[in-house]
């Protein structure tokens, strides 16, 4: 009797890098995030699905149908509303706070919409595969960089508006002409520094105002001698965001 064995392919793969655990959570020693990456807009995703994904029809066709699907699910979500999406997952509305009174207002700012994995894209997590690359540097990193006017995350960012980026070890800290937020454009290589207009300049958390910048491709980094401790450092600290930013 023939002994059948089944074939399991790998058809994602995930790289990851090791963050020390700062918060404490767990018994764990080190925290896994995947390594940023631009997220992907909705041209990009069509034309995965053109190129890649075998559809046969026009691109243009499957930018605007997609564009016209997902403006009406959130007009039927800000209705109240839930949306079930391929057995993927689900999307609704959920209405934070607490009240005092049946007669209360509830505050629109307390609106958010939460996600939750249905069973198809919980059997696909299943078998993605994730890559360990092993430590990521000394531990000073930048995780999420967003304009907070927006909302656009590890994306697009306009001049005038603020830039709130995320990480540890990351305040601007330090003298010498190296040391600010850069912004690095990407088609000559030309770079804008950034010392003033910082809103927030903490370990964890730096706001600031984001340049004059020709539209184009950017790569961020913060440059700083901040330790982490009350000593600075004797070399400046280069920390790069991961991702490639867009600003129109």
């Amino acid at each position: 009797m023939a002994v059948m064995n089944e074939v399991t392919e790998v058809l994602h793969k995930i790289e990851a890098k090791l963050y020390p655990n700062y918060l404490g959570k767990g018994e764990g020693a080190y925290v896994a995030r995947s390594k940023a990456e631009a997220p992907l807009s909705i041209e990009d995703i069509c034309a995965s699905a053109k190129n890649r994904g075998g559809f046969t029809g026009q691109y243009e066709d499957l930018v605007e149908h997609v564009r016209v699907f997902i403006n009406e699910m959130i007009y039927q979500l800000l209705d109240g509303f839930s949306a079930q999406i391929g057995g993927y997952f689900s999307l609704h509305t959920r209405l934070g706070g607490t009240y005092h009174s049946e007669r209360d207002r509830i505050d629109p700012a307390k609106i958010t919409i939460s996600f939750r994995e249905l069973a198809h894209l919980k059997a696909l997590l299943a078998k993605v595969h994730v890559e360990n690359e092993g430590l990521a540097g000394d531990g000073a990193y930048i995780d999420e960089v967003a304009d907070a006017h927006t909302g656009s995350l590890n994306g697009a960012l306009t001049p005038g508006n603020m830039v709130h980026i995320t990480g540890h070890k990351i305040k601007v800290e330090g003298e010498g002409p190296e040391i600010g937020l850069w912004f690095a454009a990407q088609a000559d290589g030309s770079r804008t520094r950034v010392t003033e207009n910082l809103g927030i300049n903490r370990p964890a958390e730096v706001m600031a105002l984001i340049p004059a910048l020709p539209p184009g491709k950017y790569r961020l980094e913060i440059v700083t001698r901040h330790s982490g401790g009350s000593i600075p450092l004797k070399a400046p600290r280069v920390i790069p965001a991961g991702p490639e930013f867009t600003v129109a």
